[in-house]
């Protein structure tokens, strides 16, 4: 089995280590965690912090995977995935078997899909990003870099989702409109028109209430 250490040591790690185990292609070596929370979580030992990573790629550990959730302005997650590429980690995609995924969808490296999550086909979706638990993205659409798709989110057919986004729990997009990068869309929202780059929109249906500070597109 190929092996992979597991960056950061909160909530979203035990979902990871879920994904993994269903998959049966990966031995998880350990997790790096700045806080030292814990010895163990899910039974696999915190190694230290993220100090050792160069140490451990030295060693045969060939794969390393993201384990936070996304921020409002996404940034940690980024830095974390050109800190790993940089020391020669691959960063895997990671889909559990759970999940229901068309064999003509695209996803890319660094990107998982949580059980019961739905992707159908023509679905493009970047690297680094996250489908969570019962997401359902329908045919045609396309998902940008750095990502968060939460709970139960909904994207109809052929919509637009660019980078470092935060989809909202149980939120729903209507067929065709774009969402911008560094956008928020609040929980429960239903999108019924585009929504511009570097805003927060929410309520039924969703308006924009405010705007980010303007931030590079990568974030890279």
């Amino acid at each position: 089995m190929k092996k992979i250490v597991l960056i950061g040591g909160g909530g979203h790690s035990k979902v990871i280590i879920d994904i993994i185990k269903s998959t049966n292609e990966y031995e998880i070596v350990g997790i790096t965690e700045k806080n030292n929370i814990s010895k163990s979580i899910l039974d696999i030992p915190v190694l230290g912090d993220d100090s050792i990573l160069e140490e451990l790629n030295k060693k045969d550990v060939e794969y390393a995977f993201i384990c936070i959730g996304i921020s409002e302005d996404g940034v940690l997650r980024n830095i974390l995935y050109d800190k790993l590429k940089k020391i020669g980690f691959k960063i895997p995609r990671l889909i559990h078997k759970q999940a229901i995924v068309s064999p003509y969808s695209k996803i890319r490296e660094g990107t998982c899909v949580m059980a019961g999550a739905i992707i159908n086909p023509n679905a493009k979706i970047g690297i680094n990003s996250v489908i969570n638990t019962g997401a359902i993205i329908e045919h045609d659409c396309f998902i940008g870099d750095n990502t968060f798709i939460s709970p139960g989110a909904v994207l109809a057919g052929n919509v637009k989702i660019k980078d470092n986004s935060l989809i909202g729990m149980g939120s729903k997009i209507i067929e065709g409109k774009t969402i911008g990068n560094n956008v928020t869309i609040g929980a429960g929202a239903v999108v019924i028109d585009d929504i511009p780059d570097n805003s927060v929109a929410v309520g039924i249906p969703a308006k924009v209430i405010k705007m980010k500070e303007n931030q590079n597109e990568s974030q890279r």
